[in-house]
């Protein structure tokens, strides 16, 4: 099958031949006779949102990607749904070009070879606990015996109160360049068995990052460790967060049953993203204070589940100070965690390993 492409960058298009796909460059659209029976991919550049309906009557047995290239998290999502009713593949703002071949992929249901070891901890709010739990996660992992790096890629919170000599911010010139080695791995803040990188110090430079880097730091991460903890915060906007979505093998929601309105913005979200509520897990933070609706209620009314229920807690110095039993718990889930990256024998029966 060929790949009829109009719009995107000459490096994009590098990157999807050397993926294995035959991709044709085209300066107009290509005639549909030619295209017919093959995969056409569309920017918003060149082919606006109100021509969408004209460009799939004239493409009828065309596989159409529509690359909207604007970016921003509000304003696509009237123009995905148009996309859905025209049978019409929607490629979000940020998607780079791996994103693009795994949507491909995905399209011609065509498997990936790719396995990730990324951890993906993101909230329904600020200040819903997304740090703490990462960290909670990050040591009891670590006290298993593996290899664990905590990555703060929230860009709107570095997470860590004291001042550092390395952070997000910090090493952005080293993923600029590319030049992230094993020994900057290295320098890492040590605790609790882990190895942590706050997240970024500079608000200025919040909307600056870029996807490529955020793919560059989660590469070089994973080279490093048996699994890497993203810590992606509550705030969509960032090529942090949209990177570490896409690219964590599992997906943590913090949350709390009054977050439920938030909840269903997320998700909604998350569907723009080829993301269904599986691909979730939801950590309530909290639970017990002044809930609307339960936990569970609220998992079975978003498709979702719960992977560890938090009681209300007096908090302390950052950290969540669990008590045996709830301790327990955790390390039970992490087996269960480390068993699905295939780092641990599946548990056999009542929770035993064999």
């Amino acid at each position: 099958m060929k790949i009829f492409s109009l719009g995107m960058d000459q490096l994009t298009i590098n990157n999807i031949r050397q993926a294995g796909y035959t991709v044709v460059m085209q300066s107009t659209l290509p005639d549909p006779q030619l295209a017919s029976g093959h995969m056409l991919i569309v920017t918003s550049g060149q082919t606006e949102f109100s021509e969408l309906r004209e460009l799939r009557e004239k493409f009828p047995d065309t596989l159409i990607l529509y690359f909207y290239m604007e970016r921003g998290v509000r304003g696509y999502f009237g123009i995905h749904l148009t996309c859905e009713e025209l049978g019409i593949h929607f490629l979000p703002p940020r998607s780079t070009s791996s994103a693009i071949i795994e949507k491909i992929r995905l399209v011609l249901m065509e498997d990936s070879d790719e396995r990730s070891n990324v951890l993906g901890v993101l909230g329904s709010g600020p200040g819903i606990g997304c740090t703490s739990v990462a960290g909670l996660l990050a040591g009891r992992i670590a006290a298993a015996g593996k290899r664990v790096i905590m990555l703060g890629m929230n860009v709107y919170d570095p997470g860590y109160d004291r001042k550092t000599t390395i952070s997000l911010d910090r090493i952005r010139p080293k993923l600029t360049g590319s030049r992230l080695y094993d020994e900057d791995f290295a320098q890492l803040i040590e605790q609790d068995g882990y190895r942590y990188l706050p997240g970024n110090r500079d608000y200025l430079s919040a909307q600056d990052y870029q996807e490529s880097e955020m793919e560059y730091l989660l590469e070089r991460a994973s080279d490093n460790a048996d699994i890497v903890i993203a810590d992606l915060g509550s705030i969509p906007e960032s090529a942090a967060w949209y990177t570490g979505m896409r690219k964590s093998a599992l997906r943590l929601l913090v949350t709390h049953p009054k977050h439920e309105h938030r909840l269903e913005a997320l998700m909604d979200l998350a569907g723009h993203m080829d993301l269904a509520p599986h691909d979730f897990k939801l950590v309530m933070n909290r639970s017990g204070q002044e809930e609307t609706v339960s936990p569970k209620s609220l998992a079975l009314r978003f498709g979702t589940e719960i992977f560890l229920d938090i009681p209300y807690y007096p908090m302390a110095s950052g950290r969540l100070p669990l008590g045996k039993k709830e301790l327990a718990q955790a390390d039970e889930k992490v087996r269960a965690l480390l068993a699905a990256f295939g780092l641990a024998p599946e548990i056999k029966k009542k929770g035993m390993f064999l």
